[in-house]
């Protein structure tokens, strides 16, 4: 089969000859197209026609002088036995529409142009000639999908005016849709901004191609990619006036789609359902009010139909987290109270779900619960790769969430692993025995509280428990209870909400004076003295 190529780019024509003459050979093993030709427009090909002869042209839609359409139509009806193969860009709708009508075999995008996609392109034109025409069903699927993409996204945004070519085109790209009562919905993928679904061309295919096979057992609905795991349900409803009717299979095929998202990838989509449009001249602005609505759903749960609302401007979550509670935090990690933080983190999180403040005020109060933890590091002296596991910044990393739920989980596990990491520096190894008394002395520190008493809750003699303490952590049982209790006592201190008696009483020491004994003895000044030098070095 003769060959030529059509196009007013060289490096193009370069591009397709290499595909033609080097690459569909060592594809397919066979020599079965020849290169017969090349022209830089519409006008010069067809003066090269008698003498190149050409079975197959593949011509660029946009050209100067006589553009691709018009090449097309041009052979369409004087050399009916010529086929034409379109070379396009995305934005070339009206041309390969145009082309398809005039019985162009195929079109090819250029930037996707392989030696697989080219070689069944010719394949068709091949049987064309010998017999046999090629419907739209059996163009490449990429190239089917994108001309119905194109027509679908020209219909939201309010590009067609003419419900006659509306018509038209559905019935040219044969899609289950009728142009009056029309509902559009909004989905989105909850956990979008994942760097492992970010630009994945793969999850997206599977996406469009589950949906649609659920919408083609209603025969009443299309869905395209939009942009950035946002995509546009429209279902028609031409022939129901039921209201009840009308919310039964849209809430069916919500759910199938829900369903089939999590079991099948593993993935978390939210909808936001827009109203039922008489026309589609309603659409566009329809479409926009869901699209919007959908960006709410960073208050909600994952997975669920976005509810509209107006985020709290007057929610005083500044307030709520304040100075006070960012020491009653710090405190707590600094404790060793896991439990504590956790519900610390529970309640402002709960707070925020509440108030719903507006997105840019919610994520200034996430930066501040960032600076709480990253101070704590700095300040321990703790690695932040043990903190933060992964490599992308955490600021970013927060800055891509976009349901509170995932922020609130990535906030509870980051103080756990904060936690745990200043548990594991100061843990030793020890026995069974050792282990049960100390976690009975973190539990009870501020009680009237024993070698005896511990003793009896693991166990053991208080020799035996008395022994292995000394050989284990290097001190007694008593020695390690006055570090529990000055340790506790330093950090009330830095807190400043507490009395020294009441402090002394908070930490278990029954006698004042003994607990200021005590204190100068382990830290080596006075509580106030001690109290005074953290008042002097906190940032103002």
């Amino acid at each position: 089969m003769n060959v030529m190529i059509v196009d007013d780019e060289v490096l193009t024509r370069t591009n397709v000859k290499y595909i033609l003459e080097a690459e569909i050979p060592a594809y397919t093993g066979t020599t079965s197209y020849m290169l017969c030709g090349e022209a830089g427009s519409g006008a010069e090909a067809l003066e090269k026609l008698p003498v190149c002869r050409p079975d197959i042209v593949l011509s660029d839609m946009r050209m100067p002088g006589m553009n691709g359409l018009e090449l097309c139509e041009t052979l369409h009806k004087q050399y009916p036995h010529i086929q034409f193969i379109a070379l396009s860009n995305y934005d070339d709708y009206e041309y390969v529409r145009g082309t398809l009508q005039n019985g162009a075999v195929d079109y090819l995008l250029k930037h996707h142009l392989y030696a697989k996609e080219l070689s069944e392109a010719l394949d068709k034109a091949r049987e064309r000639i010998c017999g046999g025409g090629v419907p739209l069903s059996q163009l490449s699927g990429n190239n089917t999908a994108a001309l119905r993409r194109e027509f679908l996204l020209h219909l939201l945004t309010g590009f067609y005016t003419d419900s006659q070519e509306v018509d038209s085109r559905i019935r040219t790209l044969e899609l289950p849709l009728a142009s009056s009562r029309i509902l559009p919905i909004a989905m989105c993928l909850d956990d979008y901004r994942s760097d492992s679904l970010r630009n994945n061309d793969l999850t997206n295919y599977s996406i469009i191609n589950i949906v649609s096979e659920i919408l083609s057992d209603q025969k009443n609905g299309v869905i395209c990619y939009a942009e950035q795991g946002n995509y546009a349900i429209l279902l028609s409803f031409a022939h129901t006036f039921s209201e009840n009717a009308v919310s039964s299979v849209i809430h069916a095929a919500l759910t199938r789609i829900r369903t089939c998202m999590s079991r099948f990838l593993n993935l978390s989509v939210s909808f936001s359902i827009g109203v039922l449009c008489p026309s589609f001249q309603q659409l566009p602005e329809a479409f926009q009010a869901v699209s919007e609505q959908l960006q709410n759903r960073f208050y909600q749960q994952p997975g669920g139909i976005v509810e509209s609302f107006a985020p709290n401007a007057q929610a005083d979550i500044f307030n709520y987290f304040n100075e006070e509670k960012e020491n009653t935090l710090t405190f707590l990690v600094l404790a060793g109270d896991a439990a504590g933080v956790q519900e610390e983190i529970d309640d402002l999180f709960g707070y925020i779900r509440n108030a719903r403040p507006p997105l840019p005020m919610a994520q200034m109060l996430f930066t501040d619960l960032l600076g709480v933890l990253n101070r704590i590091c700095k300040q321990q002296a703790l690695d932040m790769r043990d903190i933060y596991t992964d490599d992308v910044l955490p600021e970013k990393h927060l800055g891509e969430m976009s349901s509170l739920s995932s922020v609130h989980n990535w906030f509870s596990a980051l103080f756990a692993r904060l936690c745990a990491a200043l548990q594991a520096r100061t843990a030793h190894p020890v026995s069974i025995y050792v282990k049960q008394a100390t976690s009975y002395i973190h539990a009870h520190f501020c009680e009237d509280i024993s070698l005896a008493s511990a003793a009896h809750e693991v166990n053991v003699t208080n020799v035996y428990l008395s022994r292995l303490f000394k050989q284990e952590l290097g001190i007694g049982f008593n020695e390690y209870l006055m570090q529990v209790r000055i340790k506790r006592a330093q950090l009330l201190l830095q807190q400043g909400k507490l009395s020294l008696r009441q402090i002394a009483e908070c930490c278990g020491f029954q006698d004042y004076t003994y607990f200021l004994k005590v204190f100068k003895k382990q830290s080596g000044v006075t509580p106030k003295e001690y109290q005074r030098s953290c008042l002097c070095n906190s940032p103002q």
